[in-house]
C-alpha cells in the first residue's frame, strides 16, 4: 500500500496510535514486558517513518513510546520518589530541542510565549488546584515529601513545573494536540490527544484514574486553546501535582480555598484587562475552532 493510501485511510495515524494504546493496555493489565515490546516496535517504526517521510505527525507520536521506555528503563537511584522525576523527564528535553531546532513547529504553535502570562497565572492555579484536589480523591497517593517544609515544597514545585509540567504539556498539548487538530480537526484533536493522555497513566492500574485523566487532558487542552501558552499550561500541570502530592495530603481543605481565591483574582484581573469575552466573542472563538 502506498503512502497516499495510508493517509487516505488515516492508517498512518490509526496504526501508531493503536499500538500506543495497546501497549498501555498491556501495562495496565500487568503485562509490562509485552507492553515494552510493543512500544519499542512502534518507536522503531515511527523513527524510520520520520526519517524517510516528512511528516511531523510521526515525530510527535514517537515522543510517547520514547517517554514510556525512558520511564520504565530508568534505574532507581533514590529512595525518595521525588528525585526520580528529573532523571525520567530530563532526557526528553533532547528530542524537544531537536524538534524545535528543525522548525517542525513554530514557537506560536507550541505556545512559547509569555504574552498574557500574568493575567492567566491565577487561572492556571485555579485549574491546577481543582484538578489536583480531584485526582487526590481518585488516587489517594502516598507521601513523596519527607515533611511539609518550605524547602521541600519549593523542590517539589520546581520539579513538577519545570520537568513534569513542561515535558508532558509539550508532548501532549503543544505537539500531539496540534498535529491531531491539523489532521482531524479541533474537536477530534482535543478528544484523541486527551484519550491518549489518559491511557498513558495506565501504570497506576486504576480504571477511574485513566478516565479522570482523560477529562483532565480535555481541560488542559481547552486551557491551551484559550491561552496558546506553554508556560501557562505547564504551570497548571505543575500546580496539579503540587496540590496532589503536597497540599491535600498535609492540609486537606486548603486546596478549595486556594482555588476560590485564585479564581476570584483571575476574574478581577481579566475584567480589568478586558479579557473576559462576551457571548459574541465566545461564538467567534467556537467558529474558529470549527465547532459551530
Amino acid at each position: 500500500m502506498k503512502l497516499q493510501d495510508l493517509r487516505g485511510h488515516n492508517l498512518d495515524l490509526i496504526i501508531p496510535i493503536s499500538l500506543i494504546l495497546l501497549a498501555e493496555l498491556l501495562i495496565f493489565f500487568n503485562r509490562m514486558e509485552a507492553g515494552v515490546v510493543v512500544h519499542a516496535i512502534n518507536l522503531a517504526a515511527l523513527i524510520l517513518s520520520s526519517i524517510y517521510v516528512e511528516n511531523r505527525l510521526y515525530t510527535s507520536l514517537l515522543l510517547l513510546p520514547l517517554f514510556r521506555l525512558l520511564n520504565v528503563a530508568m534505574p532507581v537511584f533514590f529512595n525518595l520518589t521525588l528525585y526520580t522525576y528529573p532523571l525520567v523527564y530530563a532526557p526528553m528535553f533532547i528530542p524537544i530541542y531537536f524538534i524545535m531546532k528543525e522548525r517542525m513547529f513554530s514557537s506560536a504553535e507550541v505556545g512559547i510565549t509569555t504574552k498574557g502570562f500574568w493575567i492567566y497565572l491565577p487561572l492556571a492555579i485555579t485549574v491546577g488546584c481543582a484538578v489536583g484536589w480531584g485526582e487526590f480523591q481518585v488516587l489517594q497517593p502516598g507521601m513523596i515529601l519527607p515533611g511539609f517544609t518550605l524547602e521541600n515544597v519549593l523542590k517539589l514545585s520546581i520539579i513538577m513545573i519545570v520537568f513534569v509540567g513542561f515535558i508532558e504539556e509539550f508532548v501532549f498539548r503543544s505537539a500531539l494536540q496540534t498535529v491531531l487538530e491539523d489532521r482531524i480537526g479541533p474537536l477530534g484533536g482535543l478528544l484523541s490527544s486527551s484519550l491518549i493522555f489518559g491511557f498513558m497513566h495506565s501504570g497506576y492500574h486504576i480504571p477511574l484514574e485513566v478516565v479522570y485523566v482523560t477529562f483532565v487532558g480535555m481541560a488542559f487542552g481547552v486551557l491551551f486553546w484559550t491561552t496558546k501558552s506553554l508556560p501557562v499550561i505547564s504551570l497548571a500541570h505543575g500546580v496539579t501535582n503540587v496540590v496532589l502530592f503536597a497540599v491535600v495530603p498535609f492540609f486537606p481543605g486548603i486546596a478549595l480555598y486556594m482555588m476560590a481565591a485564585s479564581a476570584l483574582i483571575f476574574l478581577v484581573a481579566a475584567r480589568w484587562g478586558n479579557m473576559l469575552p462576551d457571548r459574541a466573542a465566545v461564538r467567534r472563538w467556537l467558529r474558529e475552532k470549527g465547532q459551530v
